[in-house]
């Protein structure tokens, strides 16, 4: 590149001129670079000389060290072959022992490969270095090792080379890449030259080509961004001058299509334009800079500021006589300014407006008015009304009598001072109904208020707010009409008061106490307090009434609810259930114990004499009490169990209290429910008879059955007599239950007897069920079921302890049954009080021996005593008897020596369904033995027949 294009180029903009500093800094940057790389290099090869001449001495001192001191020849020989052995590096080898002369042995010296300019600058001298080695002798010997100079420099040189050839390729990069930059760059700037000079002369239009690197892009696009925000600016600005323009124009013709006469003035009352209907009115066209003719009165002779005075004010009307002799019209002049961009006056535009229709509309609406007035002043209601600023205007005569106010007093004065209101003022009332958008066949709301008289004196009044509005629909005021509802509101409260309150004695009736009740157990909740919900009755009232009569019985209700009321606190509520019965609810109390204490202060207080009359009565009460949370219930059960507890009260003997017991009520209701399972599995066939067999224990007959009850269970499976007699408590369910037992008998007796069987059957009657007054005559009924069946094959089991309660009942009711041919038989003897009289004065056929006794026969000789002494018994007063519980043959053949030779048990057989019963005695009777006269004989043959005990 010649110097002048040089220049020019370098000149041509900041980028170039970059050029020399960037040569500079890197021949600087080089000169450092490789001034320090010619210091480490000659560290490096100095370290190595270094290594090297140690490796020497190594190679060496073992090798010289043996040869004796005399022996030149050796020595020489041994450096020579050390300078063969250690290469072209070594530059000489000197051996020197003690004192004596050294031996040397030098090779020819390397020339450096180098330029003769490096080796002079690198500054290196021959590698030199003593070795001391101790001879066999006893002295000290020295090699001294000498290495190559120019090798080393050439090592140098030939590093040097090669970082030279790297730094110079990495100059021609970093130059060839700043060439191309700085060319970039360029194209660039002139691509941004040539579009501004487009865009400077008017072409809108012009954008960069988004091309190039990546800053020519960025710059495109911030340029193509600009001009086109430029483009929209000027289109829009000349769009805006257009539509100005426009709109100028459009202004002039609608100021011109306007109705209404329009002037424009300036600050000094020039006019500047009219439009046409201004012109029509004066018949006097307007150029800008003149005044129009005008009549002598006309406001806009006045000086500007004036005019708009007049505006403000809106009492600027006039009367125009038009130059075409039609009739005067009224007119309304209104000027407003109008000011210019800087926000300075410019000057008014004022406007002619006809008002001769609403003036002749005021009239008429004035005369109108007054009609309104009469009319308003003949109704009952009183009738207010009152203008946007709450002031009143007029007031009928209900209205003055209501509030004490004439009208002469009332109008111009405030609303609220007129029309006082207990709660709340009148104005806000009228403000919101003037507010309030009409909708058309809506009921204006009707609101509840108490009026206050001049004098003091209050009324009860409804009253509605309604917004007075012009024919255009804005509000020009409110009315107000009120009536006096001060007797109908009384009967209200009266009604209300009855329909909570008991007439008699003014306390809460039912429907009260039940919110009043409800309210209270949320309290009692939130507070985490007690709640006592106490059943008061008083006792022997009726007596009272009989004694004294009904008024008497009034009078002492009337005389109780007075001491209740005395007695209880804000938090505490009392009610009349009807008749004598009161309830109180004891609210926010700590503990049961001050309940308590609070519940015998009240009974003192209600015991004491009550003066009637000339009477002085004395009564007590009997107070059940419901503490919740503990009876965690709701209201009703709540009440519910207070009753019961004040049941339970009286039942106890009257003037105490009673707390209900949520546990045993909790067990009452459980028990009722499993009452309930077993009276639903009566009905539903899941109740039914096993039967056990009674056999003569020496001959081995089978002499009857007894019937056992069982419950099929459908979740628990088959379930004994224990799961199903102990929940049986009613008497009529005991009833039931026992009569099907006695037909379900006496109906496999039927079956049996078919089949050729005259079994005994057994059936356990308990004691309630034997005591009902008609159980005979329901026996004999149930007998004439099953004729087939004799009734002396049917035994009833009574338990001895049941036959304690009344004897003499007990005997007559077993001779009236027995006289039907039933049998008797009593159960578990011995567990109870036995005795002599005891079986004397019953009539049973049968004593049968309770299991507990049998089991411990072998063992325990308390029981063996007591079993042989009822077959004693037994056998005196002439009654069979029968061993329960036998399961060995050895009890059997004990039993038999004392005489007892009937039993059952499962040693013989299990109870079993009726249809497995015929089974068993056929099997039975195939294994049993023919009894032997001997009686040791019969004791093997019914060892034999009860087989499997």
């Amino acid at each position: 590149m010649r110097s002048g294009n040089l220049s020019t180029w370098l000149l041509r903009g900041t980028y170039p001129r970059l050029y020399v500093p960037i040569i500079l800094i890197i021949l600087l940057v080089s000169g450092v670079r490789y001034h320090f790389l010619l210091s480490t290099e000659t560290e490096e090869v100095r370290r190595h000389a270094a290594a090297e001449l140690r490796r020497a001495a190594d190679l060496l001192l073992p090798t010289l060290a043996p040869v004796a001191a005399e022996d030149h020849a050796a020595q020489v020989a041994r450096l020579n072959d050390g300078l063969a052995r250690l290469g072209p590096g070594v530059q000489s080898l000197a051996w020197q022992v003690a004192n004596r002369p050294p031996v040397h042995a030098a090779a020819p010296t390397v020339p450096a490969a180098v330029p003769p300019w490096f080796e002079r600058w690198v500054e290196i001298a021959p590698p030199t270095q003593h070795f001391a080695q101790a001879a066999p002798d006893g002295t000290t010997a020295r090699l001294t090792v000498t290495l190559q100079r120019g090798p080393l420099v050439a090592q140098i040189w030939n590093t040097v080379v090669v970082q030279l050839r790297i730094s110079a390729l990495n100059i021609v990069t970093i130059l060839l890449l700043l060439t191309l930059l700085l060319r970039a760059n360029a194209r660039m700037l002139r691509r941004l030259a040539d579009a501004t000079d487009a865009f400077r002369h008017g072409r809108l239009d012009t954008r960069m080509q988004v091309t190039g690197t990546l800053e020519s892009r960025a710059m495109a696009s911030t340029f193509n961004d600009m001009a086109g925000k430029i483009q929209s600016l000027v289109l829009s600005l000349r769009e805006t001058q257009q539509l100005q323009s426009e709109q100028l124009h459009f202004t002039r013709q609608l100021i011109d299509a306007l109705p209404l006469p329009v002037a424009v003035r300036d600050t000094q009352g020039v006019y500047l334009q009219v439009n046409r209907a201004w012109q029509r009115l004066f018949h006097a066209p307007a150029s800008p800079g003149t005044a129009p003719a005008s009549p002598p009165a006309y406001p806009l002779e006045l000086a500007p500021e004036r005019s708009t005075q007049l505006a403000q004010a809106q009492d600027n009307e006039i009367r125009i006589h038009p130059a075409n002799h039609q009739p005067p019209r009224d007119m309304a002049y209104y000027e407003a300014p109008f000011t210019t961009t800087r926000g300075t006056v410019a000057g008014s535009i004022g406007a002619l407006v006809d008002v001769t229709e609403r003036k002749r509309a005021q009239e008429a609406l004035r005369a109108e008015k007054e009609r309104a007035e009469v009319t308003l002043a003949s109704i009952g209601d009183g009738v207010i009304t009152t203008d946007l600023s709450g002031c009143i205007e007029t007031l009928n005569e209900a209205a003055q009598l209501m509030t004490g106010f004439t009208a002469e007093q009332a109008v111009g004065r405030q609303l609220d001072d007129v029309f006082r209101l207990y709660q709340q003022l009148a104005s806000r009332s009228a403000s919101a109904a003037a507010r309030r958008d009409p909708a058309p066949g809506a009921l204006r709301q009707v609101s509840q208020e108490v009026l206050i008289h001049r004098s003091g004196e209050r009324y009860a009044i409804e009253y509605t707010a309604s917004p007075i509005r012009k024919p255009d629909g804005m509000a020009v005021g409110c009315v107000l009409v009120f009536r006096d509802v001060t007797e109908t509101r009384n009967l209200q409260h009266q009604i209300s008061w009855h329909a909570r309150h008991d007439p008699l004695t003014g306390l809460y009736n039912r429907a009260a106490l039940a919110e009043r009740l409800t309210h209270a157990i949320f309290q009692a909740r939130q507070k985490e307090r007690l709640l006592a919900v106490c059943m008061l009755d008083l006792d022997h009232f009726q007596a009272v009434n009989d004694a004294h009569g009904q008024r008497v019985g009034d009078r002492l209700l009337k005389e109780t609810a007075r001491r209740l009321e005395a007695f209880i606190t804000p938090q505490d509520a009392v009610a009349r259930m009807g008749g004598d019965e009161f309830v109180l609810l004891l609210g926010e109390q700590p503990h049961l114990a001050a309940i308590e204490t609070r519940v015998g202060v009240l009974m003192q207080q209600l015991a004491a004499p009550y003066a009637i009359d000339d009477r002085v009565l004395h009564t007590t009460v009997s107070i059940g009490v419901a503490v919740f949370p503990q009876d965690d219930a709701n209201p009703d059960t709540l009440l519910r169990h207070a009753d019961q507890a004040m049941c339970q009260a009286k039942n106890l003997g009257r003037n105490q209290m009673h707390l209900f017991d949520v546990q045993q009520d909790h067990a009452v209701q459980t028990q009722h429910s499993r009452q309930t399972r077993v009276a639903q599995a009566l009905q539903a066939g899941e109740l039914l008879l096993h039967y056990q067999p009674k056999v003569h224990l020496r001959t081995g007959e089978i002499l009857g059955v007894e019937a056992l009850l069982r419950w099929q269970h459908p979740e628990q499976g088959l379930l004994g007599p224990q799961h199903v007699l102990p929940l049986v408590e009613d008497p009529e369910l005991e009833e039931e239950l026992g009569e099907w037992v006695l037909r379900q008998a006496l109906a496999q007796m039927r079956q049996w007897t078919d089949a050729g069987m005259a079994w005994e059957v057994s059936v356990n009657i308990s004691a309630a069920h034997f005591h009902r007054p008609h159980f005979v005559e329901r026996l004999k009924d149930i007998l004439h079921t099953c004729p087939e069946v004799a009734a002396h094959r049917l035994e009833l089991e009574i338990l001895e302890s049941a036959a304690l309660q009344d004897m003499q009942h007990m005997r007559e009711m077993m001779q009236d049954c027995q006289a039907l041919g039933v049998r008797f038989a009593l159960d578990d003897f011995g567990t109870g009080f036995s005795s002599l009289s005891y079986l004397k004065r019953l009539p049973a056929e049968t004593i049968k021996i309770d299991q507990s006794f049998v089991r411990g026969i072998l063992e325990d000789g308390d029981d063996l005593t007591l079993v042989s002494a009822i077959v004693a018994l037994a056998a005196a007063f002439g009654r069979h008897v029968v061993a329960e519980g036998v399961e060995t043959p050895e009890q059997a053949a004990r039993l038999l020596s004392l005489g007892c030779e009937r039993g059952q048990g499962f040693g013989i057989a299990r109870p079993m369904p009726a249809h497995e019963v015929l089974t068993w005695a056929r099997d039975y009777a195939a294994r049993r033995v023919a009894p032997a006269p001997r009686r040791g004989a019969a004791t093997a043959d019914l060892t034999d027949s009860t087989r499997g005990w």
